[in-house]
């Protein structure tokens, strides 16, 4: 499992830049202090739930020779979660919406595991220290650590946000959890796009688990499983036959699909770990037709550096989705290295499919 120091940062997809300006007579700011950033470019922006939406940025200054900086605005910062980007180092944080000034001091080398001091923020004190907590005690990311995280969180949107941990690490099995965050979040931010975007992931999941308990199409477990043979980004033709000898994990997704990016760093992190061993994954997008570019920005910004990714941009008409009845994604299938199919739709309990079958 991933350290909690890197899935504070994969939980967030990179997203795009809006752009922003600068008032020197505001009465608002987010203060700081940094070894090691002089005169390098400071980004302020505030991120959301949904991956698929762009950040609202809040100003882009220049640290000092020294690595400070200031940026202001005359209203307060809303109450979310920021990134910060300095250089080429991010920092992730929340803010509450009543703070005046908050200032921040750390070094370049370790802000992005918030090894920091602030000020002027109880919501900001509150998850750093939750997270520095987790980070010192060395805890790994697993569910039960999540859900400790969720019950530490300051404020609902804090609980909201560290209960999104637990997607695609058995997300089915909290789904309780997913529904008293959100209920508690809608109840302290009604209206709020953080709220809007919890309760549609709330229901994406729910509609996910209904549907993943209906068989897939004719594809039963121990048959083989039909070929695949569509182009990958790069117009070259890949097969699902070719990685015959190996235990595969057939995925449908697609760009467009928020639990399924949400539940992507999991994928990378089992497939990271048993690649050695003979595991790979074959990734089959449901992207629509003319969307072949949000289709190879969502590989790259999801970290899928497996080969074998194909697509016949046919959105729900897709080829191989008929063939495997998918009528819902992510929906996948584990195949053995005999081409047989040992498990559907493994994701929730994947590693323990895997190692059923890899050895």
């Amino acid at each position: 499992m991933k350290k909690i120091k890197l899935f504070l940062l994969l939980a967030l997809p990179l997203l795009t830049v809006a752009p922003s300006c600068q008032d020197a007579g505001s009465a608002h700011a987010l203060k700081g202090s940094v070894a090691n950033a002089a005169n390098l470019q400071v980004l302020l922006e505030q991120v959301f739930f949904d991956p698929n939406s762009a950040p609202v940025a809040f100003g882009r200054v220049s640290a000092d020779a020294s690595g400070n900086f200031v940026i202001e605005q005359k209203e307060a910062f809303p109450a979310g979660l920021y990134r910060l980007t300095i250089g080429a180092k991010r920092m992730f944080f929340m803010l509450g919406g009543d703070e005046k000034t908050v200032e921040i001091k750390g070094n370049l080398e370790t802000i992005d595991r918030l090894q920091i001091e602030a000020t002027g923020s109880e919501t900001l004190t509150c998850y750093v220290n939750v997270v520095k907590e987790m980070i010192q005690t060395g805890a790994q990311l697993t569910p039960e650590t999540a859900k400790v995280l969720a019950q530490k969180g300051c404020n609902p949107l804090m609980r909201a946000f560290f209960t999104t941990q637990l997607l695609g690490q058995n997300a089915g099995a909290f789904i309780d959890d997913f529904k008293a965050a959100g209920q508690a979040l809608s109840t302290d931010m009604p209206g709020s796009k953080y709220a809007t975007d919890f309760t549609n992931m709330v229901s994406s999941l729910e509609k996910q688990l209904l549907q993943q308990q209906q068989p897939a199409g004719g594809i039963q477990v121990g048959q083989p499983a039909p070929d695949i043979s569509l182009p990958g980004p790069d117009g070259k033709s890949r097969s699902l036959a070719s990685l015959k000898g190996k235990v595969v994990l057939l995925d449908f997704w697609a760009s467009w699909c928020r639990p399924c990016r949400m539940a992507n760093p999991h994928v990378v992190e089992i497939y990271n770990k048993y690649k050695g061993k003979g595991f790979d994954v074959f990734s089959v997008s449901l992207d629509r037709p003319g969307q072949k570019d949000a289709w190879v920005a969502a590989i790259k910004q999801d970290g899928l550096v497996w080969d074998s990714h194909v697509s016949d941009l046919q959105f729900w008409n897709s080829a191989p989705a008929a063939v495997y009845g998918v009528r819902s994604i992510p929906h996948t299938f584990l195949i053995d290295r005999n081409g047989n199919v040992a498990a559907i739709n493994p994701r929730n309990n994947l590693e323990q499919e895997i190692l059923k079958v890899l050895n």
